[in-house]
């Protein structure tokens, strides 16, 4: 009997492996899939009460897809362009020379003066310049490239994704239900709940707190950046959004946008345009992300801060999610191995 409960559960861990290795490649697509499932299964329940749960997920699943893929290909596009006339302006250049530095360059505070130097330098001696930023200009070619890899990767693994989701929304209650019937056969009734309620509130809180007001700031930036007409206005906020999941990140994006428009002569928008960003959508980020997080996840915001930027660290994009919701089941652990109330350490 006992060599049998071993052979069977050698074959277990076997087949367990193999199936972990199958499922492996699609990992990180199935991750965003759920998450994205759980957080627009509310929708979806309502919508099924007017059209069969096939439609209805399929016609979330093709709003999500607009949503995410069409600005996603807006800047991929933006961005083969922006390449294309920088060929062409790079070309123009060794054949015809570079122009004079450009006056702004003069009202540029500390650096300035070193810009037009070198600058002018440069078209004097255009030959030495090429040669000397030949290893930078290699570099540069060399980033592109992995860049537009990693973009077409991202693409592919979304589409994958959002078949994922289809299929979730259709098995979606299935599959949890499934899981929890495995987490109660390993350990108590009271605990699966308990962890499976920790780790919908840790997404949630995530979702709504970090991610969401970060695409809201990259909303009002993107704004601001237009009214203030900013050439490449949507880019430059939606890599401010994306910064903005740091707090107070996006200076780095604001700031030198300003300091532009003040060297090439606009003060008065120059600072409307700061203290835009600074008061009205810093003051968004102070109010709204605290009160978000609380209302959703069951980690304090320093705790969630730290889970999304260091799981963002170690996992990329997924450890968003990844980093709180481990924390959160570690000190939920934590808890219970030291014999303290749920939610005392969080």
């Amino acid at each position: 009997m006992r060599l049998d409960r071993t052979i069977l559960l050698t074959l277990a861990i076997t087949l367990g492996i193999g199936c972990l290795l199958i499922l492996l490649p699609f990992l990180p697509a199935m991750v965003w899939a759920g998450i994205l499932v759980y957080c627009l299964w509310p929708f979806y329940a309502w919508f099924c009460r007017y059209v069969r749960p096939s439609v209805a997920a399929f016609v979330i699943t093709l709003v999500v897809a607009g949503i995410v893929l069409v600005p996603l290909v807006h800047l991929a596009l933006l961005a083969a362009r922006e390449a294309r006339e920088s060929e062409r302006w790079m070309q123009a250049v060794l054949q015809n020379g570079l122009p004079p530095a450009p006056a702004f360059f003069q009202h540029i505070p500390l650096v300035g003066g070193l810009l037009t130097d070198f600058w002018n330098n440069s078209a004097d001696d255009l030959g030495g310049a090429a040669s000397t930023l030949q290893p930078v200009l290699g570099v540069l070619a060399h980033s592109g490239f992995k860049l537009l890899v990693q973009a077409t990767h991202g693409l592919v693994g979304t589409v994958v994704a959002l078949f994922f989701a289809y299929l979730f929304f259709l098995s979606g209650e299935a599959v949890v239900a499934r899981i929890r019937l495995l987490l109660v056969r390993l350990i108590s009734e009271t605990r699966t709940n308990d962890l499976l309620q920790l780790v919908a509130s840790t997404v949630r809180g995530v979702v709504f707190g970090i991610v969401g007001t970060a695409a809201f700031q990259g909303v009002l930036y993107a704004i601001g950046f237009e009214v203030a007409r900013v050439h490449q206005a949507l880019l430059l906020g939606v890599l401010a959004g994306l910064i903005s999941i740091v707090p107070a990140g996006a200076v780095v994006v604001y700031v030198p946008v300003s300091l532009y428009l003040l060297a090439i002569g606009h003060p008065v928008v120059a600072l409307l345009l700061a203290a835009y960003c600074f008061i009205v959508v810093g003051g968004a980020d102070s109010v709204l992300r605290p009160w978000l997080i609380a209302r959703g996840a069951s980690l304090s915001y320093a705790v969630t801060l730290i889970g999304v930027l260091g799981g963002a660290i170690t996992f990329g994009a997924l450890g968003i999610f990844l980093g709180p919701v481990l924390l959160a089941l570690g000190l939920a652990l934590a808890e219970e191995f030291a014999g303290e109330p749920r939610g005392a350490w969080r």
